[in-house]
């Protein structure tokens, strides 16, 4: 009791010195600028920003949502220029560091109370002993998402492993159903296949092992993640190395296919999209001796401009959006809190996704500096050894060669 009051008056001293007079609304009201790069989220987090301005009348926030592809480049040239918004958001890991480095974002050191974040959030918020990006929107679990209806009619089971995987995809194909649907014009979701495949082999120590120099993505047993990579591409739907991210997961939403390699925060799109799409999620199938796998990270990070005029207003957001009952809206409407004990109200594939994460969870690659160029560099590799450019264990060692087990932020 004597913690909890102790947390309750740190809060309020917070507040108090972050933004006095809040709540005096007649001074008129401060406008921060918010970029944030998931349009098919707007209706969730625009309920979570009117919540916010409801109890913070001196504060509005200017919400500009853009695609992914979009907003990347237009952050990046913003921020060079001196022209980025108020709120930054940013991806965890290289770009944090690049954006620290640069002088782009304000130090937040000591002026946030951080206690409610998860261990593995308040990681990813540093950068060297300094605090510059904080994940108030969440966390996100990449897992195998299944068409419920689908598997159903055809009399399927959701696969536990790389044989069932390759046996379900089969049946699938032959009823003139697309087994499984990845947008491969993008890197992200064959990085996130990928990752999921050596996983299952690594598991967590495995992967430290990698991170460190003591595993190689050409070893035996790695190299069979390779080759199934490739196995893979048969089953995907006609067209995958033309198909965008964001018209897969349209195709998904619509029942254009069985299954698809997606993570958490997808939900939401495939809800808004289609929302009496049945889905189950499970951990990826593995192979015989590993375990089934999930891979999880920061559903961005949010920096405070360092140039930005509204300093205080931009502390007393991110102070807010820390709360315990933003958290639980996050989870519920959106992907997985970063606020330590939250679980899923009423939502099914939430609860899902988090049973999942608990049999072999693996920290998402791009996150930490050894392999943080393993993401960029797996979508075009992949192209290559879909279509026979290269061979799997070309593919290995081209990935290989981009892990670095010297580096630092």
């Amino acid at each position: 009791m004597l913690a909890l009051s102790r947390r309750k008056t740190l809060i309020s001293a917070l507040s108090a010195s972050l933004l006095p007079g809040l709540a005096n609304a007649q001074a008129g009201a401060t406008t921060l600028s918010f970029w944030h790069n998931h349009p098919e989220w707007k209706d969730r987090v625009v309920a979570i920003l009117k919540k916010f301005e409801s109890e913070n009348p001196s504060v509005k926030i200017d919400l500009q949502e853009m695609p992914s592809s979009a907003y990347v480049p237009r952050m990046h040239t913003a921020l060079a220029a001196g022209e980025a918004p108020d709120i930054i958001t940013l991806r965890a890991g290289a770009d944090v560091a690049a954006a620290a480095k640069a002088g782009y974002l304000h130090d937040l050191s000591g002026k946030l109370d951080l206690s409610e974040l998860t261990p593995s959030a308040l990681a990813s918020a540093y950068y060297g002993e300094k605090l510059v990006a904080v994940p108030m929107m969440g966390a996100f679990t990449v897992a195998l998402f299944y068409n419920r209806d689908i598997l159903d009619r055809h009399a399927i089971k959701p696969p536990t492993t790389w044989d069932e995987l390759i046996a379900a995809c089969k049946t699938l194909k032959s009823k003139n159903v697309a087994p499984l649907i990845c947008p491969a014009q993008d890197s992200s979701i064959p990085a996130y296949t990928y990752m999921l495949l050596a996983s299952g082999i690594l598991g967590a120590d495995g992967f430290a092992d990698l991170r460190k120099g003591k595993r190689k993505l050409t070893d035996p047993d790695l190299l069979k993640a390779a080759h199934f990579f490739k196995e893979m591409y048969q089953y995907y739907q006609p067209g995958a190395i033309g198909t965008a991210y964001t018209e897969g997961k349209a195709l998904f939403a619509l029942g254009r296919g069985a299954m698809m390699v997606a993570g958490s925060a997808d939900n939401a799109g495939f809800t808004t999209t289609n929302p009496k799409i049945n889905l189950g999620v499970i951990a990826f199938p593995a192979p015989a001796g590993g375990k089934p796998s999930t891979v999880t990270g920061m559903q961005g990070v949010f920096g405070i401009n360092a140039k930005t005029a509204s300093t205080a207003q931009g502390l007393a957001f991110i102070q807010w959006m820390l709360r315990r009952e933003v958290g639980q809206m996050v989870m519920d409407t959106i992907t997985l809190a970063t606020i330590k004990g939250i679980t899923p109200s009423d939502n099914r594939v939430m609860k899902d996704v988090v049973e999942a994460a608990t049999i072999n969870d693996v920290r998402v690659w791009f996150e930490l500096p050894e392999t943080a160029k393993t993401y960029a560099a797996t979508g075009p590799l992949a192209q290559k050894l879909f279509i026979g450019e290269i061979t799997p264990e070309q593919f290995a060692q081209s990935l290989q060669n981009v892990i670095d087990s010297s580096a630092t932020w």
